[in-house]
């Protein structure tokens, strides 16, 4: 379980709190303060994983809490939530790079979303703990989110992500607005035409009726079979370049014709003219259900010799270790899944919510006897545990919360 301590007396947000909390009792506590001092008190204390800010009262002196926090080295891999009144407030907090902020939401957007948020954070609750954890250990960058068919979820992988490469350093705040266009067009299209099969005349009818497009969204999402589709947003960072890649469930589409065209003013059809303007190099698979695009990033923001732990890449059903083999190796799963058999019995699945997997027990010295296959194509940071243990003692406020993880289990193959 996540205590979340918030800063709040407004009090239809403590209500929209308190029923996410008593829904997803397992997952999350929470527990509400009033005044800026006694959280600071609170959080160099307990040294909480997240924390949730109202930034829409300014009697919670909340902003200077933001600025407190990170000049606080035991928080560093704390992470913020802020809810702002409105986007050109959140565009405005977003202006200073704070590496605590995760993500900030309107005070709308959070009212009518607040049990879905913590759903999502909850399913990608690595990224909550690793965030910041791969730049510190000088690896490669690479991620996933598997986005419902949702525009909410679109929102907030879409803050978080470019959030997270503002705040970092490896883009510029003006990339970063650009960025966020780019991928809410994107995700948008895979939404709507991908998975759920809106066709550009639909489209057009429905927005010429004076209807909102979400509206219609929300119809063909009736469908549970249209309801159950994903959208899988994947990120990798190299020294130069981040690039993207976007993937449906739809049927695809004709995209080497719409890049063909030219921009018109109309009421839809711009998108993915506007995106290509935006980025480098966009492209789709043959299909048109997965689009590919890259940023540059600001220069000097990554190190050139920051790898000396790699990426590594396992099919379906690939062998990662038998058991047979010695290891003292610890893993960072990054996608897919892996399971362990030992004596022909499977005994353990994990996924990338799992933080950390290792055979030595990141707590213990007792190896562990198994084999490791990877299901679906797994991409995997291998450690060995003596240079974790070294990164735990550079970083102590991240030890405190690997010592958590003792009494927890976090899965996301047993969602909210």
């Amino acid at each position: 379980m996540i205590t979340v301590p918030v800063l709040s007396k407004t009090e239809a947000i403590t209500h929209v709190i308190s029923v996410m909390t008593e829904e997803f009792s397992i997952y999350y506590d929470t527990i509400f303060f009033e005044t800026k001092e006694d959280l600071e008190k609170y959080s160099l204390k307990k040294i909480p994983e997240l924390i949730l800010l109202d930034l829409t009262d300014p009697t919670n002196d909340g902003e200077t809490f933001l600025s407190w926090i990170k000049e606080q080295k035991p928080l560093e891999f704390t992470s913020v939530v802020a809810i702002v009144q409105n986007d050109g407030d959140r565009m405005a907090l977003e202006m200073e790079p704070n590496k605590n902020l995760m993500l900030s939401l309107t005070e709308r957007d959070f009212l009518r979303n607040c049990t879905r948020l913590f759903k999502i954070i909850k399913q990608n609750i690595q990224f909550l703990f690793n965030r910041n954890v791969l730049i510190d250990l000088k690896v490669q960058e690479s991620g996933i989110f598997i986005c419902d068919n949702d525009s909410f979820d679109i929102i907030v992988y879409t803050n978080l992500l470019t959030t997270y490469l503002a705040e970092t350093g490896r883009i510029g705040f003006d990339t970063k607005f650009q960025l966020q266009t780019a991928l809410m067009e994107m995700l948008l299209n895979a939404l709507e035409h991908g998975n759920c099969n809106i066709n550009y005349d639909e489209k057009t009818q429905w927005l010429e009726s004076g209807r909102d497009i979400l509206e219609l969204i929300s119809e063909r999402n009736k469908d549970p079979a249209i309801a159950a589709k994903k959208i899988i947003l994947s990120y990798d960072i190299d020294v130069n370049e981040t690039h993207f890649s976007i993937k449906d469930e739809g049927d695809g589409f004709d995209w080497q014709d719409m890049l063909q065209r030219d921009i018109e003013p109309n009421l839809h059809g711009m998108g993915i003219k506007m995106t290509e303007s935006m980025v480098k190099s966009l492209a789709y698979n043959e299909k048109g259900n997965e689009v590919f695009f890259s940023i540059i990033n600001e220069p000097g923001s990554v190190n050139p010799e920051r790898i000396p732990f790699k990426i590594k890449w396992y099919k379906d059903r690939s062998v990662i270790k038998k058991a047979s083999e010695p290891s003292d190796s610890i893993y960072f799963l990054l996608t897919g899944s892996i399971s362990v058999t030992h004596y022909r019995q499977v005994v353990g699945h994990y996924v990338p919510a799992d933080i950390l997997i290792g055979y030595s027990n990141p707590f213990s010295s007792k190896p562990f006897s198994g084999t490791m296959k990877a299901i679906d194509e797994a991409k995997i940071i291998k450690i060995s545990k003596q240079d974790f243990e070294k990164f735990l003692e550079q970083y102590p406020s991240f030890k405190v919360f690997t010592e958590r993880l003792k009494t927890r289990t976090y899965s996301a193959a047993n969602p909210v």
